[in-house]
Order: C-alpha cells, then sequence, then structure tokens
C-alpha cells in the first residue's frame, strides 16, 4: 500500500483544488468553483452552493440558456469523472493493482476536459480563469507516469529456475 501514496494522495488532492474562478457582467457575480461545490458573491451577499443546486435548477427549469445547461452539465459530468478517478486510485491501492491507477488518470483528463468546456460555456458574456485546470492535468499526467516499484523478490522466487533461461540437461 506504501508504493501507491502517491497517486493517491494526487488524486484526492484533485478533489481541494479550486479549479475555476468566473465573473459575470461587471464584476455582478464573481465564483470560485471546485468540483463539487462553488463559493459565490455578489453585491447581495455570497455563500457555497452544492453542485446538485445547479442541476436541480436545469431540471427545474430556472436556468434556462443552452449555454448556462451546457456548462451545468457538463461541470455534473466532470465532477463524476473525477469521482471515479478518486474512486478508482483508491480501489487500486486496496487491492494493489498498479494498472488500474493508469485508467484512474484517463478519468482525470476526462474529468479535466469536461470541466474546461464547462468554463467555456459557464460564463459566456464575463471571463473564466482556469487556474486548478492545469494542475488537474498535471496530477492525471503524473499519476500516469506513476509506476509503482515492481515487488521485492523473495528467497523463494531467486531458488526457482526458469526454464527459458535455464541450461540445456541432456
Amino acid at each position: 500500500m506504501v508504493r501507491y501514496k502517491i497517486p493517491l494522495i494526487l488524486q484526492c488532492l484533485t478533489l481541494l483544488i479550486p479549479l475555476n474562478i468566473y465573473m459575470w457582467g461587471n464584476w455582478i457575480l464573481v465564483n470560485l468553483q471546485w468540483a463539487f461545490f462553488r463559493y459565490q458573491y455578489t453585491a447581495e451577499g455570497s455563500g457555497f452552493f452544492p453542485g446538485n443546486k445547479d442541476v436541480t435548477f436545469v431540471l427545474l427549469g430556472f436556468t434556462s440558456g443552452i449555454h448556462n445547461v451546457l456548462a451545468v452539465y457538463a461541470w455534473a459530468a466532470g465532477s463524476i469523472l473525477l469521482l471515479a478517478g478518486v474512486l478508482i486510485t483508491v480501489y487500486a491501492c486496496i487491492r494493489e493493482d498498479a494498472a488500474r491507477i493508469r485508467i484512474a488518470s484517463f478519468f482525470t483528463i476526462g474529468a479535466g476536459i469536461l470541466f474546461g468546456i464547462s468554463a467555456v460555456e459557464r460564463f459566456f458574456s464575463g471571463f473564466a480563469i482556469p487556474l486548478g485546470l492545469p494542475v488537474l492535468f498535471a496530477i492525471a499526467w503524473i499519476t500516469y507516469r506513476q509506476q509503482p516499484e515492481p515487488d521485492e523478490v523473495t528467497d523463494s522466487d531467486k531458488n526457482t529456475i526458469d526454464p527459458k533461461t535455464a541450461p540445456d540437461q541432456e
């Protein structure tokens, strides 16, 4: 389990970093968004909003416009992919399966792409600074390149002879 520590820590870090800063209008609305919630500041007040609230607003028809709806759905899909990547990493650590670490990195890359699409669509009349997306892609790359060290060779393995490399006995 120790050899999987770096990928596990990095994948869990993806849930903690703020991914985007959005501004809409003339600083009317400013958001700092993480994977599962956002902090919103307006002249009327500020607060934290869970991601499912945006999905609920779309489903109930409170949010309209193709750009806003696409942004919400892309963000929700990215959050699901990111969570899947973290859960796959945890599973790989428990099962000590290095191949699943790379699979988790693909989920993280997919989540980053969807978060980027959401940033472009979200505030079509404002701007978005994807300050956490480069970090997300770097974590995915490091996780992909991370090769847990092979298991140590035990004494019983040293005493066995590989038939392919053994000299011919006649």
